[in-house]
């Protein structure tokens, strides 16, 4: 991938690229396993979480209105006179957030959800665990493990069986 990124005539291109292509796999990745988990008992909050996350299309609708709801605090460094997406949503809310003396603090939890992403994408690709091998197994297309090749489609879909 690093290798691409000189034989591009844009960088940021290729970076757009390659973020994207990074949240597609965490996020498959983090609801294959998911899905072949049973939803947790100790409560109702992680019991939702988990059904968002075992649904890439509801986990996709949930990460996109969050994205939003938090553009004009992210989107606060912003620099320049053109109109950014934040103000073309919220308005002078956004304008205001740009303007006040808080804007240290919101580049800092900008920068602090930045770690906080790497520190989480080290548990979706956590490759000790043997559910995210499992279902890593399965973006590869090879079979589960201890699976004969026909069964790989249905055992890929259906949650795996507790141990």
């Amino acid at each position: 991938m690093v290798v691409a990124a000189f034989h591009v005539a844009s960088p940021f291109v290729f970076i757009v690229v390659w973020t994207a292509q990074h949240w597609i796999v965490a996020t498959g990745l983090a609801a294959l396993v998911a899905r072949g988990e049973p939803a947790p008992a100790d409560s109702a909050w992680r019991r939702a979480l988990h059904a968002v996350n075992r649904r890439p299309w509801a986990l996709v609708a949930a990460l996109g209105a969050v994205s939003v709801l938090l553009l004009p605090v992210l989107e606060v460094e912003a620099t320049g006179d053109d109109e950014t997406y934040a103000q073309r949503i919220f308005g002078s809310f956004a304008t205001a957030l740009r303007t006040s003396s808080w804007v240290p603090a919101l580049v800092a939890l900008g920068l602090a959800t930045g770690f906080l992403h790497y520190w989480l994408d080290r548990a979706v690709y956590r490759f000790s665990d043997a559910g995210v091998r499992q279902a890593a197994r399965g973006l590869l297309g090879g079979p589960p493990l201890g699976a004969a090749p026909a069964a790989r489609v249905e055992r890929t879909l259906a949650p795996s069986p507790a141990p």
